[in-house]
């Protein structure tokens, strides 16, 4: 998880010629980083950190969604968008205080916020290629939207396994997470390679 201090490096270089969308994404990768912190503290001083990774997996879906609705730049997404976006909270923060509670791990939510996520990032990845002479290769919306689509997508898979179909086999749920962490690897250098793509402010001569 501690490759996200690729992208996040990249996007603070980047991060005065990015536009509001990225430069939220940078703030992102940076709470990213932050949480993983404290959640890897918490964890070798054998803490139970549930509740961080619940906060945290609340304020994801919030910045993700708000993250699309400005690459989106249409009006018509705000109303379902604060709606979405008022659900979620409400569902998060009942699931992380009551039903399973803050020191369980909610895959139930966790499968929810992805589902949400990898419906947004589609519909990103659609609207790009309708674009008229759009350079994929070099498409910093792009890249970024297939790194969370197909993270969100293996988050989904993980989730849902975990909760329904592996449920009681330790084995093999613990199998489903080397898999969620060689595919987080692989969306951080997607991430990335995204930034990247932002061009640099020119010089003034």
């Amino acid at each position: 998880a501690y490759t996200i201090i690729f992208p996040l490096v990249v996007g603070l270089l980047k991060y005065k010629s990015a536009t509001k969308p990225f430069k939220l994404i940078v703030f992102y990768f940076f709470v990213c980083l932050i949480t993983e912190g404290i959640a890897t503290t918490m964890s070798l001083k054998h803490m139970n950190n549930g509740l961080v990774g619940n906060v945290f997996y609340i304020t994801e879906g919030i910045i993700l969604l708000a993250f699309y609705y400005l690459v989106f730049g249409e009006k018509e997404f705000l109303f379902p968008g604060i709606i979405i976006g008022i659900a979620y909270l409400i569902y998060g923060v009942y699931t992380s205080a009551i039903d399973p509670g803050p020191w369980v791990y909610n895959a139930n939510f966790r499968a929810g916020e992805s589902l949400m996520i990898q419906a947004l990032s589609a519909y990103a990845l659609i609207r790009i290629s309708k674009e008229e002479d759009v350079h994929l290769f070099s498409h910093p919306g792009f890249w970024i939207s297939s790194g969370f689509f197909i993270y969100f997508s293996v988050n989904t898979a993980v989730f849902v396994s975990a909760s329904f179909i592996m449920e009681g086999n330790v084995f093999l749920t613990k199998q489903t997470w080397v898999i969620h962490s060689i595919v987080n690897f692989l969306a951080n250098i997607i991430f990335t390679f995204g930034l990247l793509c932002i061009p640099s402010p020119q010089r003034k001569l």
